[in-house]
């Protein structure tokens, strides 16, 4: 990494000075949060930031100067602050009024026997602490990068994924973390839960249901469904078709080791009351398809399948009553933490909102629960 990604970083804790000293003005409140989010990865910021310190009386601030003064506010006495970061009294509190200098505004209310943060302070130091630890993470990929040594991602995908978003989501990823190999690892039904329980994979981007409590799953949206039938059945000139229209009908189910919900819901066992009759038994996509268009069996996909796994033998039929197919990202709960995998959540978020609109009927959805 160059100088470009740390003064990108830098630079957000530039403006968040200026909205805390003109919060009434161009950068107050909600449109400082609008400019943040504006700003944010463009490389002229660099520019901004740099011209902005130059303006400031007193010079540029100083990383040390921030270190403490996030440590004072973390202590609210100066003694202490100065004692955890083993230097003197007097280099603190002159490095504080040098930092309030700079800034325009006082951080700190002081008296003979009390320390607290002022309006002002309590806002700057919120940015200034996810600046600082953005900076160090900054930081820490770059040695990583410069080492040889860097951090392995690995997301699991099952059959289509997020169809068209798919590529849109890996590409971004990849751009935004050059600190992480990213590697691709394709799942069956029949695995693809034991692999992120097992740590076979980071991350996954897998179709609902998945109702085990060890993971950790967030919806991203859902799409609507569509009856996959043989190319020479009665139903395959139909326009649209019911859940009724299939219900009886042979499924394609997926083998034993797939989820026992997840197997119910594409071949509507709720909707049924019941188990469904089996035309075939698959782990894949290519054998569900198989199982159609040979064994004459019916399945259930979500729509973007239909474009993605065109077959001779069978038809893709719209679905006007099915439940929508949502898709979500999962992983080991307690792996919360991998910063890595954070990053690819907030990018596949990112995606959705921005190009969802090229799955014809997707709604967005939140987090779980």
């Amino acid at each position: 990494m160059d100088s470009t990604g740390v003064w990108d970083i830098f630079a957000l804790l530039i403006l968040s000075a200026a909205a805390v000293r003109h919060r009434h003005r161009a950068f107050g409140c909600a449109s400082y949060h609008r400019q943040i989010r504006r700003f944010a990865g463009q490389r002229w910021i660099r520019n901004r930031a740099i011209a902005w310190a130059d303006r400031q009386p007193g010079g540029e601030m100083e990383l040390r100067q921030l270190r403490y003064f996030v440590r004072v506010a973390e202590t609210l006495h100066f003694g202490r602050a100065a004692a955890k970061e083993f230097v003197s009294q007097s280099v603190i509190s002159t490095q504080i009024q040098s930092l309030e200098t700079e800034l325009g505004f006082r951080l700190f209310e002081r008296s003979s026997h009390h320390v607290s943060l002022t309006p002002a302070g309590a806002v700057f130091l919120k940015e200034v602490e996810q600046t600082l630890a953005a900076l160090g993470s900054a930081v820490s990929g770059a040695r990583d990068v410069a080492r040889g040594t860097l951090r392995r991602l690995r997301v699991g995908t099952f059959a289509e994924g997020a169809g068209p978003l798919t590529h849109l989501i890996f590409s971004a990823f990849r751009d935004a973390a050059v600190d992480v190999e990213l590697q691709y690892v394709e799942l069956s039904m029949v695995n693809q839960l034991d692999a992120v329980r097992n740590g076979d994979v980071d991350v996954a981007l897998l179709r609902l249901p998945v109702t085990d409590a060890s993971l950790h799953v967030e919806p991203l949206y859902a799409e609507p469904r569509v009856a996959v039938v043989p190319a020479d059945d009665e139903l395959a000139s139909a326009a649209s078709l019911s859940v009724e229209d299939l219900i009886d009908r042979p499924f394609a189910v997926a083998a034993e080791g797939a989820p026992v919900d997840w197997r119910s819901y594409w071949s509507f066992d709720d909707e049924r009351g019941g188990l469904s009759r089996v035309g075939g038994e698959v782990r894949s996509v290519p054998e569900s398809l198989a199982a159609v268009a040979y064994g004459h069996a019916v399945d259930t996909y979500p729509a973007t399948a239909a474009a993605m796994f065109p077959h001779p033998g069978v038809r893709f039929i719209p679905l006007t009553d099915a439940e929508l197919s949502s898709l979500a990202i999962v992983s080991v709960a307690s792996a919360d933490g991998d910063d890595a995998a954070s990053r690819f959540r907030e990018v596949a978020s990112g995606i959705v909102d921005q190009y969802l609109h090229l799955i014809p009927g997707a709604v967005r959805l939140g987090p779980a629960g």
